[in-house]
């Protein structure tokens, strides 16, 4: 699974659900849109703070950003598992972030 794809797809789908443009989300999340375009590109990647104001303006669970639809678990019904992996990434990547400190 390609966490990020998968963030950028989800991002977004829900942007597009709510009916915003970029530049609306971005003054939403009090960023520029040049920055939301970024990340729907691909070439930047928000932090975990920005992902909770994408989440809120969005109104979504931040969770839903991360959940992958097409992913065979998913179509099988182990969401337990899909939820464990994706706590482990995401630890791991705190982890590492501050590691960098």
């Amino acid at each position: 699974m390609d966490l990020s794809r998968v963030f950028v797809h989800n991002m977004k789908k829900y942007r597009r659900q709510a009916g915003l443009s970029q530049e609306k989300l971005a003054g939403l999340c009090g960023a520029s849109h040049s920055f939301i375009r970024q990340i729907e590109c691909g070439s930047k990647n928000p932090s975990f703070g920005f992902i909770g104001k994408l989440a809120e303006a969005l109104q979504v669970p931040a969770s839903f950003l991360f959940f992958d639809e097409d992913d065979e678990k998913t179509r099988t019904g182990q969401k337990e598992k899909i939820k464990t992996e994706l706590i482990e990434k995401i630890a791991s990547a705190v982890r590492s972030s501050f590691s960098r400190l």
